[in-house]
């Protein structure tokens, strides 16, 4: 009798990502399928596993830890594990991979290889940072995130497709752009600021604007705006009573927690001592 895979998952959709990070307790004999034009990256190291594609022969190998898999247009099915897994999968938005594709000069639709247990440093690193997104929410998560994925397409693009991706112009944002951009973040900072949003400013696409912001900037977007939000943190607590969570609302923080924790990891001190000193 085929035992039935208990599973532990969870699950956070973004625009053009869907991430999602299980663990899978059961062992011995089933079927299982993975979802076609996917990936996923095992955590968790295994002697044996047996696993076929495209209803091919089954295949009995090893699974080392942070092996990655790409999923084709065939399907890809787990027939024995002799302990429990824990992995992360990923669905990427086909019109948002056609569209960086596009920006690179890519007028066909890409597709990517499929390729089973492989090691990739790059996947594995971007897989352990989204695992620790789905799981925490952790600061400026969408816009962190909008890095992460588009990170993680073009690496595709650039390694599993069989089309060359042609050379692209560094993007490039004046000094007058630059300047509106900043004022329209120190406006803004007690909303949600996504990459697709701040682009939309120049105009520019998202991933050549993260591109353009960092070579002008000297840092991430993401990283920008939590350095501007923290100093406006410093100014609220130091001439203003309101609370200290009330400081992290209009300064763009998701909660006072993930506030004191940025603080202080910035600063060395608590919201509170800073404001005491």
């Amino acid at each position: 009798m085929l035992s039935q895979p208990a599973a532990a998952i969870c699950t956070r959709v973004w625009k053009g990502l869907t991430v999602e990070y299980g663990r899978l307790d059961a062992v011995g004999e089933f079927d299982f399928a993975m979802p076609k034009h996917g990936m996923s990256v095992a955590f968790a190291p295994h002697e044996q596993v047996t696993w076929s594609v495209g209803g091919a022969a089954r295949q009995t190998t090893s699974l080392p830890a942070g092996s990655v898999f790409l999923y084709g247009n065939e399907d890809f099915v787990w027939h024995h594990r002799t302990k429990p897994s824990e992995y992360v999968n990923v669905l990427l938005d086909p019109a948002l991979v056609q569209q960086l594709a596009s920006e690179h000069g890519v007028s066909v639709s890409p597709s990517f290889e499929q390729r089973i247990i492989f090691q990739d440093p790059t996947i594995l690193h971007v897989a352990q940072l989204l695992k620790t997104e789905v799981l925490n929410d952790g600061l400026a998560g969408d816009l962190y995130v909008e890095s992460l994925r588009n990170l993680l397409v073009v690496h595709l693009l650039r390694h599993y497709t069989p089309t060359l991706l042609k050379p692209v112009a560094p993007p490039f944002l004046s000094g007058l752009r630059l300047h509106q951009l900043k004022d329209y973040i120190e406006n803004h900072l007690a909303e949600e600021l996504t990459i697709e949003a701040l682009a939309a400013q120049i105009p520019m696409s998202p991933f050549h604007f993260a591109r353009a912001f960092k070579a002008a900037v000297g840092e991430p977007p993401h990283r920008y705006i939590t350095q501007r939000r923290l100093e406006r943190a410093k100014i609220l607590l130091s001439v203003t009573q309101l609370s200290v969570a009330e400081v992290a609302y209009q300064t763009g923080f998701s909660n006072q927690s993930h506030f004191t924790a940025q603080f202080r990891k910035t600063t060395g001190m608590t919201p509170k001592q800073f404001r005491a000193s």
